[in-house]
Formats: structure tokens, C-alpha cells, sequence
């Protein structure tokens, strides 16, 4: 690495760095329930082996409210919160240094796919400062710690084709992986069925094969668990056929006028799957929601903002149709997020963005100007300039979507706590308990054995209702 190169790519590290530590407690602007969950649950291990419901050293999931997440960020959140204590720093501080590595390991990626320094460099600030890398970097999200270890296994499966004895670091690295994320559970196993057809060539030799039969002493178990009902929770709420599918699928074979027969070959499962998986997979390459509005869940990103810069736009195409080695591969790990309903699923997509940086940076190499590629540099980070003070000003504008409040409401209550026998707390605005638990913080042993705990399951929902002198009223 040449001397300009390396000072690039120091800036890079430095500015990637900045933007995902600074005010990282504050911004955004108060933690949203899956972010106490996440943080309670592992307070919970670290105090008492257990989770809050009493589960021992839960493998592949934990309970939470009912939606099972996997349980391996408990796992990288509890050393950060020994050291900091129980705090939104503390429980941010692992997605933002994942996010970090995630940048460091696109520039490496990059650099053996293209064997070119400047595009690795371009790919490294692509996962530097896009929002789509960078705002789930800043928050407890499952996808960050996937699309870390994705990637890592990635690089090293690709090293592993001139260095056989790296197999086992990619083995390791796509083995944990299956145990970060429900995506990856579906993705990494085809993505890895894929390379063995695509390079079988290069993989016929026993160092690759007994990396296989490392990454099955791990992929093995989470296969097992796969169809658990607790694995399943989720999909049940947001896969393509789930109860409100097939009530929809019934509604329009009652509406339906024309032949009967015709009612059947239109109106089933297997038309209503294709249909939406075909939709779905169209609009996770519509340049609509990937640069100009994102998702409409403001929980994901600010309102009207692509999770790509506008100016990477005919980067991605072009490269797209161009790098076709990675067009299967980018599907492969997109499929999981186009088997959900509800909007763009950005977050459940982000395990696929090695492939969109791959496609972008591939694009940008058929640019034969400097002077062009130069400008589109300018371009992105003039975007970014402008990306990041909406970012600001959406940390004030939808300060509710991250539930911002509860820590002073529970700061108040503990401050009074011992002047009242009976305190009501409305659920309207999110799973109260929760936020209680975290900001007290609340002893986990004392919860778990509190006598007066009042909890249901309905809706596929867990419902904490009392615990202790608390009670949680459902008004909404």
C-alpha cells in the first residue's frame, strides 16, 4: 500500500469511526424497546445466567415479548455492559464497533475481488458513511452483527481460494453468524451452497472439506432449531403466507366472479407466494426506495431519505449488469428479506449490502475519467454532508419513534418511588416494564423471584401486566 494510500485510508477509518461513537449515547435520541430488551436480557445474563424469563444461557433465541430474537447479541453486549454498566452506551457501544469492523472488512473484500487499491478504498467509504451501513451502526440492531460476520466469512472464503488454510476462519466466521441474525439462518447456508457449485474447482481439497465440517458442527444445530416454534415466531408475523395472507387469499376467492376453476389456479398459496416474493424482490432493486425515500418505518432512517446517495445510482446498475459473478449472490442473500410483507425491509436487507457495495464500486471502475470519478467522490460526500444534518434533525423531529422520555418518567418514579403504594403506568406508548427494568436498573434475581409478577401471552405477545408495587394498564 502505498503511502497516499494508506493516509486514505486512515481518514476513512477516522471519519467512519466518528460517526458511529460520537454522542452514540444521545443519537438517536433515546433507546426503543427492542434496544432495552436487548439490553435488559443481557444485564440479566451477566447478573444471573439467566435471561429475565428465567432461560439459562439461552443458544438461539431468547423470549423478549414473544418475537424470539436470536440471542447471540446478549452474548457481545454483557462485557460492554460489566465495564460501562447498564446504559445506552453500554448497549450500543458493540453495534458501533461491528460497524467499524464492517467498514474495515469491505475495503479488505474489495481489495481481493478487484485487486485494486483505489476500488477498495471507494468501497471502503461506501460502507464508511452510506446511510444504510451507517444508521444501524448507532442502534441495537440484530442485522449489524450479521452483516459483520457475513462479510467476514466472505472475505476469508475468498482468501481461502489462494490460501486453503483460511477456510477455517470463514467456516468460524459464517458459523456465528447463523446464530446473529434469523436471516443469515436462511442465507448463508444457499449462499455457501452457491460457491461450492461456482468454485468447486478450487475447493477440491481436504483443508476446504474439514472447513465444512467445521461450519456443520455449527450450522447443524441452528438447522435443527430452525422450524421450533420459537424460531418460527417471527416469520409468523411477518412472513409472505402468514393468518392474514390466507384471510386475504379467501377474501378475494369469495369476491371472485368469473369461473370456478379460474378462482382456484388464480386465487391460492402458490400464486399469492410468487406474486409477492416476485414484487418483493423488484422493489429491494427499485431505485425508489433504495435512493430517494428508504423505508417508511422512521425507526430505519429519516423520512425521504435514500439508504444509497443518489449519485451511486447508475454506479449500481451499471456494475450490476456488469459483475454478474455477484448478481446470484445478491439474491441469495436478499431472499430472506423478500420472503417478509410490510415495507422496504432495509434493515432485513442490509446483510446483502457487501453486494451492493461490490456492484456500486465495480460500476465506478468502468469510469475511465479521473476527473468523473473525482467528481462522484465530491458528490457523495457533498450528499452525506447533507444526509447527516437531516440525521441531526431527525434526532428532534421523531424523537418518539425512539421512545424518548422514558428515562426521565423512570428517573422521576425512582425518585418517589418509596411515596406511593400503587403506581399505574400506561402501555400506550410502548412496553413500559421494560424501560422501567433497564433505566432503574431493576435486580434481575428480584424480578425473576418477584412474587407479584403478573404476566399473559395473547396475540402471540408476552404481556407483563404487574411486578411489584407497578402496574401496567393497557389504555390504548
Amino acid at each position: 500500500m502505498k503511502n497516499v494510500h494508506k493516509i486514505i485510508f486512515l481518514l476513512i477509518l477516522i471519519a467512519a469511526a466518528f460517526f458511529r461513537f460520537w454522542n452514540l449515547s444521545s443519537l438517536p435520541s433515546g433507546l426503543n424497546w427492542d434496544e432495552i430488551s436487548h439490553g435488559y436480557n443481557a444485564y440479566s445474563l451477566l447478573k444471573t445466567g439467566k435471561d429475565q424469563w428465567g432461560q439459562s444461557w439461552p443458544i438461539f433465541n431468547f423470549r423478549a415479548y414473544g418475537d424470539y430474537p436470536t440471542a447471540a447479541n446478549l452474548y457481545f453486549t454483557t462485557p460492554s455492559i460489566a465495564v460501562f454498566g447498564l446504559n445506552a452506551f453500554s448497549i450500543r457501544l458493540p453495534a458501533a464497533i461491528f460497524g467499524l469492523l464492517f467498514v474495515v472488512f469491505n475495503y479488505l473484500l474489495a481489495k481481493i475481488v478487484f485487486k485494486n487499491e483505489k476500488l477498495a478504498l471507494f468501497n471502503m467509504l461506501l460502507a464508511a458513511l452510506s446511510p444504510w451501513a451507517l444508521f444501524p451502526s448507532r442502534a441495537v440492531f440484530q442485522s449489524n452483527l450479521s452483516q459483520f460476520f457475513l462479510i467476514a466469512g466472505l472475505f476469508y472464503f475468498y482468501k481461502s481460494l489462494l490460501e486453503p488454510k483460511k477456510a477455517y476462519w470463514s467456516a468460524i466466521f459464517f458459523g456465528i453468524s447463523l446464530y446473529s441474525y434469523h436471516n443469515t439462518r436462511i442465507a448463508v447456508p444457499l449462499l455457501l451452497s452457491f460457491f461450492a457449485i461456482y468454485y468447486w474447482r478450487q475447493l477440491k481439497n481436504k483443508t476446504h472439506l474439514f472447513a465444512l465440517g467445521l461450519f456443520l458442527l455449527f450450522a447443524v444445530p441452528n438447522l435443527l432449531n430452525l422450524f421450533s416454534p420459537e424460531s418460527q415466531a417471527r416469520n409468523r408475523w411477518v412472513g409472505i403466507i402468514n393468518p392474514n395472507s390466507i384471510n386475504l387469499i379467501n377474501e378475494e376467492r369469495r369476491l371472485y366472479t368469473g369461473p370456478a376453476f379460474l378462482n382456484r389456479v388464480q386465487n391460492n398459496k402458490v400464486v399469492y407466494f410468487a406474486t409477492q416474493l416476485t414484487r418483493n424482490y423488484f422493489d429491494l432493486f427499485s431505485p425508489l426506495p433504495l435512493f430517494f425515500k428508504g423505508s417508511l418505518n422512521f425507526q430505519f432512517n429519516p423520512p425521504n431519505t435514500g439508504l444509497l446517495f443518489v449519485i451511486l445510482l447508475p454506479l449500481f446498475y451499471l456494475g450490476l449488469f456488469r459483475l454478474r459473478q455477484f448478481f446470484i449472490p445478491l439474491l441469495i442473500t436478499l431472499l430472506p428479506a423478500a420472503l417478509t410483507m410490510g415495507d422496504f425491509p432495509s434493515v432485513r436487507a442490509t446483510i446483502a449490502l457487501p453486494f451492493y457495495f461490490l456492484a456500486i464500486s465495480y460500476g465506478a471502475s468502468l469510469i475511465k475519467k479521473k476527473k468523473i470519478f473525482y467528481l462522484i467522490i465530491i458528490i457523495f460526500l457533498l450528499e452525506f454532508a447533507l444526509y447527516w444534518s437531516k440525521y441531526l434533525q431527525y434526532n428532534k423531529d421523531y424523537s418518539q419513534n425512539w421512545q424518548y422520555g422514558y428515562q426521565e418518567m423512570v428517573s422521576k418514579l425512582k425518585a418517589n418511588y418509596s411515596q406511593y403504594q400503587h403506581i399505574y403506568i400506561t402501555k400506550r406508548y410502548g412496553e413500559a416494564h421494560e424501560f422501567v427494568l433497564f433505566y432503574w436498573p431493576w435486580d434481575p434475581k428480584n424480578y425473576q423471584t418477584d412474587l407479584s409478577l403478573n404476566w399473559d401471552f395473547h396475540a402471540d405477545w408476552y404481556w407483563v401486566n404487574a411486578f411489584d408495587k407497578f402496574t401496567f394498564v393497557n389504555d390504548w
